[in-house]
């Protein structure tokens, strides 16, 4: 019977635990081949292998496109033997040089370090593997996958395991592998993303990440989330510059304590569409708490990436991949401060705010009034940044499955505000200078804990107080340089709710389904000057309408809405006596919406996330 000595954890993970605040724990590394491996070896259709070059950076690759690519050789070695790439890929050429064909390596001593993960994208599996090379082989066969009928080339791989570890299957998205053919073509080979590269990025979902602890460990990993998760801070001739957040894993920090001692990562990400690869190797830079929020708001944990090397090579990939269900426990993407005006105030200054007042609009809809502590000061347009942590942040837990998205939600949401701003004074004003409204649908988990509390002037005995990160915005609707036309869906509309006694001359367009019409209602309540301007789409409507209904469509007319039954179209909002159009909509509806108007001034708030 085999006996297997524990493995100790590595000082840089030590490192980022206590700096994450997370308990050091033992490492669960299995300092062998295990039987995960052995059976994952065996099935798994895709592998990222990582290896150092010469100058002792990192590098990565994904190699596969089929079942049962390698195998448990016993004596913890394994054998890979799959098709690759016959030119540009840096792994294959650290490996075995860069004559491509007839190449056998045999390693003298301990070998090299490789490390990898051996990927099943269609069942969410993973399991890493780290050791070193003891041979390897780069021979030229007839096609067997594919049936091209064409040359490929094939690596045989001979690796002695150190260190095995099976991985939980958050922030994989789902992909159907099958076998390609590869014609690589080098098309960038600097540190300056070529276009290729940068639109890759953009919409890449997942990559792998190479890093080292110096000549002792390695670590190759998944990294995934949303489309685009992944942003580019620059691309200077110098090198591009990458960040991405990290999103809550098994706090084991693996890679990210390899980065702490030896800040430098090797990166390959896939294009499943078209086969082709982009290879980077650079700098890391980990930013934590605030630091991580000041480049990419809403994140506490993130990585800098400056590209010293990289190559963008076109059908590069012996496979392609069918895109299927993405990952429960992607959140939304996040932008950097520098794309994008954040949510979030980047002062950070939290105050109080008690909810004094629920009013139900509509089954879903409701009206919020809450007082803050001091003085609202806001503007008209303008959205309020809440902090709900303190209420619904249960701490960390590895998987949620119950509740996925809960795992990344940092509990900060904006509303805009719906109650006019009383600095400059506004004869509309209702409220106290300490007190604003914000009008909400119930959608998610916060809104569903907001709705659950009436105020302490309907009968809340025990005040429901939440944190306020401040005010923010610049969607100021404005008819000063001519007329304008404001286009809105559902609770679109409150944005001009604060503005209501302001604005002449504004047409306004909104559409909004037949449940919501109690939102309609007390719209004109609150400003019956916008009806005689209100164009209304009601969706959803039956052929025949309740009596409520038609009840609330006739007190409509008679006030001067002109209402349309139907859904908006593209004839109704080609306007052409106006000259600014404000949209507030759901983004699918306004990129609808900006094809129909090109070449017209649109005006739109934009929210990053």
């Amino acid at each position: 019977m085999a006996f297997y000595q524990d493995l100790p954890m590595h000082e840089g993970e030590v490192a980022m635990m206590k700096a994450m605040h997370a308990p050091v724990v033992d490492n669960p590394s299995f300092p062998a081949v295990s039987p995960q491996l052995a059976n994952h070896l065996q099935i798994a259709p895709l592998i990222a292998i990582g290896t150092l070059d010469k100058q002792g950076r990192p590098w990565t690759t994904l190699w596969g496109g089929q079942k049962g690519l390698a195998q448990s050789l016993g004596g913890n070695v394994i054998g890979i033997k799959t098709a690759v790439a016959g030119r540009h890929d840096p792994v294959v050429e650290e490996l075995m040089g860069k004559e491509a064909t007839g190449t056998i390596v045999r390693e003298e001593g301990q070998g090299r370090m490789v490390s990898g993960v051996t990927m099943d994208l269609q069942t969410r599996k993973r399991v890493k593997l780290f050791g070193h090379m003891i041979a390897g082989a780069l021979m030229v066969r007839e096609d067997e996958a594919t049936e091209a009928h064409e040359h490929v080339v094939e690596i045989q791989l001979v690796l002695k395991i150190d260190q095995s570890l099976g991985n939980c299957p958050k922030y994989f998205n789902k992909k159907v592998i099958t076998p390609a053919g590869t014609k690589p073509v080098l098309v960038s080979d600097a540190p300056q993303l070529s276009q290729e590269g940068i639109d890759l990025i953009a919409k890449a979902d997942l990559f792998f990440v190479s890093s080292a602890q110096n000549y002792k460990d390695m670590d190759t990993n998944h990294r995934g989330g949303p489309r685009g998760f992944v942003r580019v801070s620059s691309n200077e001739a110098s090198g591009a510059v990458l960040v991405w957040p990290e999103f809550s894993g098994n706090r084991l920090y693996q890679t990210l304590g390899n980065l702490k001692v030896n800040p430098v990562a090797g990166i390959c990400v896939p294009d499943f569409d078209t086969g082709s690869m982009l290879y980077l190797t650079g700098s890391t830079e980990i930013l934590v708490g605030a630091d991580a929020a000041k480049v990419l708001p809403r994140s506490n944990l993130a990585i800098q990436f400056r590209v010293a090397a990289a190559r963008f090579v076109s059908e590069a990939l012996t496979f392609r991949g069918k895109r299927g269900e993405a990952s429960p426990y992607n959140p939304p993407v996040r932008y950097l401060s520098s794309e994008k005006q954040s949510t979030v105030p980047q002062a950070f200054q939290l105050s109080q705010a008690t909810l004094l007042e629920q009013t139900k609009l509509t089954p879903t809809i409701s009206r919020f009034k809450f007082a803050l502590s001091n003085a609202a000061r806001h503007k008209a347009g303008q959205y309020v940044t809440f902090d709900f942590s303190s209420r619904l942040d249960i701490g960390y837990s590895h998987m949620r499955d119950d509740d996925p998205l809960s795992i990344n939600d940092d509990y900060v949401r904006t509303f805009t505000v719906s109650s006019p701003p009383g600095d400059p004074p506004r004869p509309s004003q209702r409220l106290k200078d300490d007190e604003f409204e914000v009008t909400v649908r119930k959608i998610g988990r916060v809104t569903e804990e907001l709705f659950k509390h009436v105020g302490t002037e309907n009968g809340d005995r025990v005040p429901f107080e939440v944190g306020i990160k401040g005010f923010g915005g610049d969607f100021e609707i404005s008819t000063a340089a001519g007329r304008a036309a404001f286009i809105a869906a559902g609770i679109g509309i409150t944005p001009l709710l604060s503005s209501l006694d302001s604005i002449e001359d504004l047409s306004v367009i909104w559409t909004i389904r037949k449940e919501d019409l109690g939102l309609v209602q007390d719209v004109l309540n609150k400003g019956a000057e916008i009806a005689s301007r209100l164009r209304l789409f009601v969706t959803n409507v039956s052929s025949e309408a309740t009596t409520s209904e038609e009840t609330l469509f006739s007190d409509f007319e008679k006030a001067g809405v002109q209402i349309e039954r139907r859904r908006l179209q593209r004839s109704d909002v080609e306007l052409t006596d106006v000259e600014t159009i404000y949209l507030c909509t759901a983004v699918p509806m306004r990129k609808q919406l900006m094809e129909w108007l090109p070449e017209r001034k649109l005006v739109f708030e934009d929210f990053n996330f």
